[in-house]
């Protein structure tokens, strides 16, 4: 209809008529545009409001991750100095070094277990999903570098950790009594000197991905903090009594706030 009303202005050579077309036709497209803009930079908003929730609840995640992995460290090389000594003792006679099971991760065994290290689950696919749509563009950049590098110390930890059951399986047999010669022996103490560095090398990262978090800072609800607060605490004293003395109890209150860097506006 306007359409035909301009060609009829035309025609007569209304030109004054024309403008007020013109400039009607641009102000509908320019209302228009910006009202889908404004559609456009909402959905974003609500995107990045709800990618943030997520990565706040993977911050956590790994932040627990890494704190516990160093609170067993003191017991894990414990448990290595002590199966050295006696793999270096000369009998062929093996009396069996079951230990108590850690379930840590719902995985049920047939045989004992030597050795059981925590086993979580590192990293944060959402990041990285997002941060390819772009999600997280209007992060401040030096927020987002520091995030994304932590996430990759995290894929550094999940590969020292698959690598770290491995070989902890390949030492089940020590769990058992048997007789074991010297070569096989030394088999064995290869391994668990292997064993050894790749666990040393994850509570140095687990550490420095302790610290990466405390940095950035999380932001969780106070609902939040603590139902995490109490499931720590029940995790401390569930280790306590599987580790010992050894176990060192650790808890998140490092992280519940934002750091003053990133609360600046």
């Amino acid at each position: 209809m306007l359409l035909r009303r301009i060609t009829k202005h035309l025609k007569d050579q209304n030109w004054f008529a024309v403008t007020l077309d013109f400039i009607i036709v641009v102000i509908g497209v320019a209302v228009a545009m910006m009202g889908q803009q404004w559609l456009s930079e909402r959905d974003q908003r609500t995107n990045t409001e709800q990618a943030e929730k997520v990565l706040q609840d993977d911050l956590h995640r790994n932040y627990f991750n890494a704190k516990e992995r160093v609170a067993v460290s003191k017991c894990r090389i414990e448990a290595y100095q002590s199966i050295a000594q006696k793999l270096l003792e000369p009998e062929e006679e093996w009396i069996g070094m079951p230990r108590e099971e850690v379930d840590v991760v719902g995985i049920i065994t047939a045989l004992p277990n030597l050795l059981r290290s925590p086993s979580r689950g590192w990293g944060s696919n959402n990041w990285h999903a997002e941060l390819g749509r772009g999600t997280f563009s209007s992060m401040d950049i030096d927020r987002r570098n520091r995030i994304d590098s932590l996430f990759k110390q995290t894929e550094h930890a999940e590969k020292l950790q698959r690598e770290i059951y491995t070989l902890q399986g390949r030492i089940k047999t020590l769990a058992f009594s048997t007789r074991i010669g010297k070569r096989d022996r030394l088999r064995y103490l290869d391994s668990l000197g292997e064993m050894d560095l790749k666990s040393g090398l994850m509570e140095l990262i687990a550490g420095q991905i302790a610290t990466s978090i405390e940095n950035i800072g999380i932001d969780l609800s106070p609902e939040l903090i603590m139902q995490g607060n109490e499931i720590v605490a029940a995790h401390n004293k569930f280790a306590q009594t599987v580790y010992g003395d050894c176990y060192v109890p650790f808890n998140l209150n490092a992280v519940t706030e934002p750091s003053q860097q990133d609360a600046q506006p």
